[in-house]
């Protein structure tokens, strides 16, 4: 199980599955959202999540393909809800509290990512989302 925060603490969650499909992504709305290029991202079941602090509710913001998830207080984002697979969230690994933050397997949205960003390793790259 991996517990997760945001920046305040304010909204606290678990994780209670493997998380999978690590990327690194250089879409418009991913480095929008998290403030950087690249925003790295897992995929998980929906079901799994459980948020166990005092505070329930998140912000929701609808980017078009789903809905950003963040804290109203702080601002941090904390999941992505899509709309095309509503029983998988992404999770922004930045939000993980456990040290066992899995490794990005991959790049997608290469053909979005800022001329100044190098990509130094051998991960798979994807012009879009596979």
């Amino acid at each position: 199980m991996n517990h997760a925060s945001c920046l305040c603490k304010s909204i606290q969650f678990t994780i209670d599955c493997e998380l999978h499909s690590t990327r690194y992504c250089y879409c418009t709305n991913c480095t929008k959202f998290a403030g950087t290029s690249p925003a790295t991202w897992a995929i998980m079941e929906s079901s799994k999540l459980t948020v166990t602090s005092a505070e329930k509710s998140v912000s929701k913001f609808d980017s078009g393909r789903g809905r950003r998830c963040f804290c109203p207080h702080c601002g941090s984002p904390v999941w992505f809800e899509s709309l095309d697979n509503p029983e998988l969230l992404a999770i922004p690994l930045g939000v993980l509290d456990d040290g066992d933050v899995p490794a990005p397997e991959r790049h997608i949205w290469v053909r979005s990512k800022p001329k100044w960003c190098t990509i130094h390793d051998h991960l798979p790259q994807h012009k879009t989302d596979p």
